[in-house]
């Protein structure tokens, strides 16, 4: 995978953090702050920018997903077995939707389309179960709170985010390697594939710029891989951590990109600066991340 250009960017900060499974960054512009959970360590963590002040939020479950609401301190949130509204400060939780889940799937990657709709999808972390290995599913939180089915067949449902207008979805089934763009928000189910990761590398989190540019978390791959709307791709930027997970541009400009990563699988000895949230700045302008809307 060699990029046919290149987007300038320069590392600013990496914030040692410790995350096992640092998952879902999001850019929360009224807080001024990038917010990510770190999944197997039941917490979700809060970094000020430009100030670099760093909380953490003990949780109940183990947190996949998140989108941010107009309530600073309230998400909509994919728990491991359902999604709800939860307040970060105080507990509070409230119960949007409580699927029944197949033994050995939770749910993973999620986000807010265009127009404040949370969709997430599932995965198979457990195949020692009765669950299929590919019995995972996207999903769209609709306002009435019903779950419209949008893919099945998936075994690690990843790199979900959409082009600028909306018009189309990205996503990626991880095992797979594949990169694929679906019509929105008629999703049809086979998509169009525009680049398969490999040589250990499996897309992970993502997200679009103002370009319609894709920029992927390529786990395994020390760097975040950037695509042009077609598959093609443009840039590596390279991360200092052997598995980053997730993306989104922040900042007042838009202009920093922070990537989460995982110490998950890798041993002690092995880590390079793995569980860290990363920092660059680089020459392209994100997207302000859509506030959902569920009460």
């Amino acid at each position: 995978m060699s990029p046919s250009s290149r987007i300038g960017f320069a590392p600013l900060a990496t914030i040692d953090v410790g995350n096992t499974l640092g998952e879902g960054v999001v850019w929360q512009a009224q807080g001024s702050a990038f917010l990510w959970t770190d999944i197997e360590g039941r917490s979700l963590h809060r970094l000020e920018w430009p100030g670099l002040r760093h909380s953490r939020f003990d949780l109940p479950y183990r947190l996949c997903s998140f989108a941010i609401t107009r309530d600073e301190t309230e998400i909509v949130a994919a728990f491991e077995m359902g999604i709800a509204l939860y307040d970060f400060t105080d507990g509070s939780i409230e119960w949007l939707a409580r699927p029944e889940l197949p033994v050995g799937v939770r749910f993973n990657d999620g986000r807010c389309d265009r127009t404040g709709r949370f969709v997430v999808g599932t995965m198979v972390e457990d195949h020692d179960t009765t669950a299929p290995s590919a019995s995972g599913t996207l999903a769209r939180l609709e306002p009435s709170g019903t779950l419209t089915t949008l893919l099945t067949g998936i075994s690690i449902s990843n790199a979900l985010c959409w082009s600028p207008d909306g018009a189309k979805m990205y996503h990626a089934d991880s095992p797979t390697g594949q990169l694929r763009a679906y019509d929105y928000p008629s999703v049809k189910p086979t998509g169009v594939g525009l680049s398969r990761y490999d040589g250990g590398m499996v897309p992970d989190g993502a997200c679009v710029d103002a370009e319609g540019r894709i920029w992927v978390a390529a786990w395994g791959g020390s760097a975040v891989i950037v695509h042009s709307p077609d598959g093609a791709i443009l840039d590596r930027i390279p991360v200092p951590a052997r598995q980053p997970t997730c993306v989104a541009f922040g900042g007042s400009d838009l202009d920093i990109l922070a990537v989460t990563s995982a110490t998950q699988g890798i041993a002690p000895q092995d880590r390079q600066k793995d569980g860290a949230l990363h920092l660059f700045r680089v020459e392209a302008r994100g997207i302000l991340e859509v506030t959902a809307d569920y009460r």
